[in-house]
Parts: C-alpha cells; structure tokens; sequence
C-alpha cells in the first residue's frame, strides 16, 4: 500500500477532499493519513512530513501519537527507530 492509496481510503471514509482536511491541525482524518503511513506504508516521519506537507517531522510524530492513542495501538518503537 502507497500513501496515495491510504489517502484515498481516507478520504472515502471521511467523505472530504484531502485538501480540504490535511492542514487542519488535530483533524482525525489527517492524523489517521499519517498514522497509516507510518503502519502500512512503512514511511519515517521526516518521509512523511514531506509528504503531507508539513514543515515538522515531529509535528507528524505527535499526530500519529496522537490518533495512536486514540485506537490503543503501538506508536514509541515506530516513531523512535524512524528518525534518523
């Protein structure tokens, strides 16, 4: 799976527009397009910045902790090994 599929997914689920949801800071939708882009496509959170758009590396790893939490999955050993 590709990022560009995992938003797809997303989008479909939320029923919006990436553009129209991945600069909102705290959007569910936007940290589960980060979350799953670490899990199921394998990114580090520097690749992932780049992707999305965002400035940070860390502001990605406090949005995949972020929605981590909120499904009770494993976010520390992902996040510490993908920065380098």
């Amino acid at each position: 799976m590709n990022l560009e599929q995992v938003i797809a997914c997303v989008e479909k689920v939320k029923g919006a527009k990436w553009a129209d949801f991945r600069d909102r800071h705290g959007d569910s939708g936007r940290d589960l397009v980060m979350y799953l882009g670490g899990r199921a496509c394998g990114l580090k959170l520097d690749e992932l910045a780049r992707a999305v758009g965002v400035k940070e590396y860390a502001a990605v790893g406090m949005a995949v902790t972020r929605y981590g939490k909120r499904v009770g999955g494993r976010t520390g050993s992902w996040q510490e090994s993908s920065v380098r």
